[in-house]
């Protein structure tokens, strides 16, 4: 039978449905009679409904199989043939694999989770009108929601979409979804927009789950109605604006989670009215103001994580009565105040984070009195001082302790020895002292232990040996003796050991080819001594290997060949000797190779033969004396290559032209033939190339001014001839160029002028001539210009007046130049060298040149000069005038009043060429012994007004200890007596700090003053204070300068055992305390930010100082340990540079061959393997030069800017590992567009005014200046000072130190 239908064909199914919904509870009924009943009338009403639509479930069901094959449509692909039953064959679509049939075969589920599915949501699942639950999870699915899913809104409760690639923005038909309970669409990147406004209509659900999409605009407020909520998780989104207070109505809600937004505004108070919650996670979000109170209620609360917010002021109390708390993550927040007593209740606690805050005062140990379940414990990175308490021994359930980056002092407790469950203990970057407990033995489980940068001392414990699960031990920057301990190779475990810069000596432990899974060995600068164990070789997961700056002997054992993984080697600044392991060719991991100063010899394709990785490759200054291998040239990778000041011969490698990412090229000082290969042209990113000192000829090729990042060519003594490419002198970013002693036959081209970066240039020894081009004068960064031994002629220009740069030399002797000296040069005020001797410059010398006050050299010595000398060139010896027949007047002989009139001059110059010629010899001998005598008298004079007046002494028959009192002029004396009585001899309690050569002590002496004390370290076989080199030199240093932003010395005192130095006391600490531990109380007050103006002030008081060293001090000094620790404030925050144990005294009018002046090192012989300085500030050219210059304190000042703007310490983890420092990466992101070149600013500093933002780039500009890598490049010392007074002005209206 056919009747006409009331319903459409697509609404027939939907019938169905609805009457198996409404008739399911009926069928529930609790009698067996009512049940028969119900099925009746179900069975009635269904064959109505077949009779009125003329329907059958069958035919219903065939639809219902059609929809399903259309749905599978939209899946392209099923690589594990999920839906491989899925066919018209097989039309029983109940038993298909991921659907769920209720009565007449409804489809109620439809659940491919995790199925690899690739496609789309098919729309034509909303067709499927009795589906309940709808879970297409973790798959590969791509497109949007289908808004037709709101037409489920009758059936529909479960909607599961989430882990997926599905794009676009949440449809707001999903709010029709009336019957929905369940709404999990997060970790899909590709969802974006606002939360729909219609998803809050949704009363009936329970959870919502749009987590780690891309959501952005505010929560919101609508969702205070959605009171059956107990899962909200929206986490890492872009979401912003306030928690809306309305979500306190959500009374049933059990989990919150907001983590890792850009959500901001207060936390609402009525969070606290989430009685059920047990789960708020509202981390990484911008959320400010007080933690409020209210939290203090939930307690249910189990996991409460607040971390990485701006949250301030003091932790609440209240949190102790949430007792069931398991996790407390608080760290990265500026809450202040201390850590609250009564946590000590919260006894079912297992995680207690507080890192990265500003919280102060004392550790309480009283945490650990309940805190039985306590397992990790972090307050690294806050201020804390005072002692570690021993209490700590108490939460004995703890595997993680983390105290780094604070302030504590005093020795480490034993009892901590007795937490025999610890498997990290972290205690670096504080100011401990003493020794590593012997109980640390007891710590079998621990796995990691960072004890570096404290101020630890004594051997290193042999029971170490049974940590025999020990994995990471960093114990570097402290001052750790003796010899290292062979029981170490017991701790079979050890992957990483890094004891750089202590104090250890003896030979490297043989057991440490025993950890066969050490993968990182770094024991630099300490003292160890004898060969490299050839047992190293057996630890083959070895990656970095760094044995530099010790005292190793021999060769490089030929074990090292099973170092299959290394990749880092360092060996540089030892004596070792012999040849590379020809077995190291198969190690091919190699990255970083550093052997420089050494005595090796042989070849180098051991480290180079079959790797391709390398990055650097130095083996400067050794004895290597093959062919450089071409071998070298296969690591594509390759930056820099340091071959210099070796034997090395043969032609450089054609292959060098594959190392397309080369920048450095150093060459110099080999025994290296032939021309500059051509293939070298293909090197486009060429910083740095370094010939000189070699045999090379033929001619400079073009292609090097075609080098757009060139900054340095150095050539110099050579063979290079022909003519000067005049391409090089386009090069706009050259920095440095030295072509000196060679061949060159041409003239100076006018576009020389196109070197407008150019600070150093040096054409001297050559066979140059013509005039000097005007466009020289285009050379305003110009620091040093020498064209001296060339065929020069014509006037000097006076263009060279325009290079007010110029401060290292001015030399144009031994040339042709004729005419005058231009008064113009008066201009060159930086100048401090001049030499125009032997040409033929006519007329007088100008009384300008005398007025340059910044000349330490001038010689015009053999020229046709004449006239009288002006009282202001007297300052300078005979020897700059000589050769000047018709120069008279101080330094030279007097002038004669009557002989005024051509005629007489003629007279006088021909009998004074006949007596000259007759004389030469005996004038010759009479000129040298006097000149002999006044050196010999002013060397004896000089040590003489600068010798320390120290009381002598002699050992007594009876032994008996004789205080000294050190007598300097205008210094007072101390008794010893009472500054042992002041420091309760030499308590650690009264340390305050450390310097390069001893403890540093508050002492308040009996007068009501307090004062600094220094004890200087003696060397174990010096019992002798007046033979101590360091304090000898520290009390002489300090004895004669006076300067406001110098530390002040008050006096000094001495016994047999202990030399001590008195300073005033400088009760605001150190730069270095302000920048990386701002709040430490010093003096019993609690310091407070440091904002820009105050590091400006102090940046400048800084250079004032180190002008003052290097300037205006007679003699002068290096100080040669500059670094923010030894940099000391007073109560006005004005800076004092202190720590002179490393300083050394400059011979007057000494230079080097660049231009720098050396060291005085008369009475002060040292070691020629120590150099001098702090990790971080040392200058690059420390490494491979003998002598320290000014330019070294320069660069380490340089460090100290960049350390004040940045906020960071030289060797921070931001800085990475793979070469790069902090002057490289500043250099490479001052450049960058905002926002990203803001991470060179210190953020505690925000918010930061637009002019002070400017003025703290021109700093870093001034810092990258002082940083140079040639020192010759470097600003000087007054240079420095005065662009910072600049930098100061402009933006404060006044100097940040001043000039004294």
């Amino acid at each position: 039978m056919s009747l006409p239908s009331f319903f459409p064909n697509d609404d027939i199914f939907h019938i169905y449905t609805h009457i198996y919904y409404l008739c399911s509870p009926l069928l529930s009924s609790p009698t067996m009679e009512s049940n028969r009943n119900h099925r009746a009338l179900l069975v009635f009403l269904l064959l109505l409904t077949f009779f009125v639509v003329g329907t059958s479930p069958v035919s219903a069901a065939g639809r219902t199989l059609s929809l399903l094959l259309e749905v599978k449509k939209s899946f392209t692909e099923d690589p594990f043939q999920v839906l491989g039953n899925w066919t018209a064959s097989n039309p029983n679509y109940c038993d298909w694999t991921g659907l769920t049939c209720q009565f007449f075969s409804v489809v109620t589920g439809l659940n491919l989770s995790s199925s690899s599915l690739s496609g789309s949501i098919s729309p034509s699942i909303a067709r499927l009108t009795g589906l309940t639950v709808l879970d297409l999870s973790s798959n590969h699915l791509t497109g949007s929601i289908p808004p037709q899913l709101s037409n489920l809104s009758a059936t529909l409760t479960h909607l599961l979409l989430y882990s997926n690639h599905l794009s676009g923005m949440i449809p707001d038909d999903l709010g029709l979804l009336s019957s929905l309970r369940v709404l999990r669409i997060g970790d899909n990147k590709g969802i974006t927009g606002e939360i729909p406004v219609s998803l809050t209509a949704l009363v009936n659900l329970t959870v919502l789950g749009l987590a780690s999409c891309n959501l952005y605009g505010g929560i919101p407020r609508e969702i205070g109605g959605m009171e059956a909520l107990t899962t909200i998780a929206l986490q890492q989104n872009s979401l912003v604006g306030p928690i809306p207070k309305e979500i306190g109505h959500c009374s049933k809600l059990v989990v919150l989670s907001l983590l890792g937004n850009g959500i901001s505004g207060e936390l609402p108070k009525e969070i606290g009215n989430l009685m059920s919650l047990r789960t708020l996670n509202l981390a990484n979000n911008s959320i400010t103001g007080y933690i409020p109170t209210e939290l203090g209620g939930l307690t249910e609360l189990v996991y409460l994580n607040l971390m990485a917010n701006k949250f301030s002021g003091d932790i609440p109390l209240s949190l102790a009565n949430i007792r069931g708390l398991r996790m407390l993550d608080l760290s990265r927040n500026e809450l202040t105040g201390g850590v609250p007593l009564v946590f000590g209740q919260l006894n079912q606690l297992i995680f207690l984070v507080l890192a990265n805050n500003l919280l102060s005062g004392n550790i309480p140990g009283e945490i650990c009195f309940n805190a039985t379940a306590l397992v990790h414990l972090f307050l690294s990175t806050n201020q804390f001082t005072g002692r570690i308490p021993a209490d700590l021994a108490k939460c004995s359930s703890l595997m993680q302790l983390d105290l780094s980056n604070n302030s504590l002092s005093g020795e480490i407790p034993m009892e901590l020895g007795r937490i025999v469950g610890l498997t990290d203990l972290l205690l670096n970057n504080n100011s401990i002292v003493g020794s590593i407990p012997v109980e640390f033995s007891n710590l079998s489980e621990l796995r990691t232990l960072t004890l570096y940068h404290n101020h630890l001392t004594g051997e290193l414990p042999r029971e170490f040996g049974k940590l025999g699960n020990l994995e990471i031990l960093y114990l570097y920057e402290n001052n750790f003796h003796g010899d290292i301990p062979e029981e170490i190779g017991n701790c079979s475990n050890l992957q990483k050991i890094d004891f750089f810069g202590n104090q250890f000596t003896g030979t490297i432990p043989v057991t440490l080819g025993q950890l066969s899974n050490l993968n990182f060995l770094h024991l630099r600068q300490n003292s160890l001594n004898g060969k490299i164990p050839s047992t190293l070789g057996k630890c083959r997961k070895l990656e970095i290997l760094d044995l530099a700056d010790n005292l190793l002997v021999e060769e490089i054992p030929t074990s090292f060949t099973f170092l299959k993984s290394l990749q880092q080697f360092m060996l540089y600044n030892n004596s070792l000797s012999g040849n590379i392991p020809d077995g190291m060719i198969t190690c091919r991991n190699l990255t970083r190779v550093n052997l420089s100063k050494n005595k090796l010899s042989g070849s180098i394709l051991p480290l180079c033969g079959l790797t391709k990785k390398l990055l650097s490759f130095d083996v400067a200054n050794n004895l290597f004396d093959s062919n450089i291998p071409s071998e070298l040239g296969r690591s594509p990778l390759l930056e820099r290559i340091r071959l210099g000041s070796n034997r090395f011969r043969g032609e450089i490698p054609h292959s060098f032209g594959s190392l397309i990412e080369l920048s450095v090229l150093d060459l110099s000082k080999n025994a290296l033939v032939g021309e500059i290969p051509e293939e070298l042209a293909s090197c486009r990113k060429l910083t740095h190339i370094d010939l000189d000192h070699n045999q090379l000829e033929g001619t400079v090729p073009r292609w090097i001014g075609d080098l757009q990042t060139l900054g340095e060519i150095k050539l110099s003594s050579n063979k290079f001839s022909g003519h000067i490419p005049s391409e090089l002198f386009n090069s706009s970013s050259l920095l440095v160029m030295s072509l000196d002693d060679n061949l060159f036959d041409s003239t100076l081209p006018s576009e020389m002028g196109g070197l407008r970066s150019i600070n150093r240039l040096s054409l001297s020894h050559n066979r140059l001539s013509g005039a000097i081009p005007s466009s020289i004068g285009k050379l305003r960064n110009l620091y040093e210009l020498d064209l001296s031994q060339n065929f020069f002629f014509g006037n000097i220009p006076s263009e060279l007046s325009r290079l007010r740069q110029l401060q290292s030399k001015l030399d144009l002797s031994s040339n042709n130049f004729t005419g005058e000296i231009p008064t113009s040069l008066r201009s060159l005020s930086m100048l401090e060298k001049l030499n125009l001797s032997h040409n033929s410059l006519v007329g007088s010398i100008p009384p300008q040149i005398g007025a340059m006050t910044s000349l330490i050299l001038l010689d015009v010595s053999h020229n046709l000069l004449e006239g009288n000398l002006v009282d202001k060139l007297s300052r300078f010896p005979p020897e700059s005038f000589v050769g000047n027949l018709n120069l008279c007047g101080n330094p030279l002989k007097s002038c004669r009043r009557n002989e005024t009139n051509s005629h007489r001059r003629h007279t006088v110059l021909k009998i004074a060429t006949i007596a000259g010629i007759s004389a030469s010899a005996t004038l010759s001998i009479i000129l040298l012994a006097v000149a002999l005598i006044m050196i010999l008298r002013r060397r004896n004079s000089w040590r003489r007004r600068h010798e320390v007046n120290c009381a002598q002494f002699s050992n007594s028959s009876k032994s008996e200890l004789r205080h000294l009192n050190i007598k300097i002029p205008n210094k007072r004396e101390f008794k010893y007596d009472i500054i042992m009585k002041a420091t309760n001899n030499l308590n650690e309690d009264f340390v305050i700090g450390s310097g390069g050569f001893g403890m540093v002590y508050k002492a308040e002496l009996p007068t009501g003053e307090t004062v600094a004390v220094k004890k200087m370290n003696r060397k174990k076989d010096c019992n002798d204070p007046l033979t101590d080199k360091c304090f000898i030199r520290e009390a002489k240093t300090l004895g004669r300068i006076r300067h406001r932003h110098l530390v002040k010395m008050l006096g000094c005192c001495s016994d047999v055992r202990v030399s001590l130095i008195v300073y005033e006391y400088m009760e605001n600490g150190s730069l270095w305390d302000w920048l990386h531990k701002p709040a430490v109380v010093v003096g019993g007050k609690r310091k407070k930010h440091l904002s820009w103006e105050g590091r400006l002030k102090i940046a400048t008081g800084l250079a004032r100082g180190v002008e003052y060293l290097h300037h205006d001090c007679e003699p002068r000094i290096i100080h040669r340990d500059i670094k923010s620790s030894n940099l000391l404030l007073d109560g006005d925050m004005e800076a004092h540079l202190g720590d002179f144990g490393l300083a050394k005294i400059i011979v007057s009018g000494g230079a080097n061959s660049n231009g720098n002046t050396t060291l005085d090192t008369t009475g002060f012989t040292e070691s020629t393997t120590c150099f001098a300085g702090s990790y971080g500030y040392i200058a690059p050219e420390i490494a491979y030069l003998t002598k320290a210059t000014e330019k070294s304190d320069v660069y380490a000042m340089g460090i100290v800017l960049m350390e004040v703007v940045t906020g960071l310490i030289p060797t921070d983890r931001t800085f990475g590992d793979e070469g790069m420092d902090m002057v490289k990466w500043v250099q490479s992101n001052i450049n960058l567009l905002a926002p990203e070149c803001d991470k060179l600013l210190d953020p505690s500093l925000n918010p930061i005014a637009a002019d002070e933002e400017s003025s703290m780039f021109e700093v870093l500009d001034i810092a990258l200046q002082c940083t140079r890598t040639n020192p010759a490049d470097r600003l000087t010392s007054r240079k420095a000072a005065d662009l910072l007074t600049k930098v100061s002005v402009n933006v404060y209206g006044r100097g940040g130190g001043k000039k004294e």
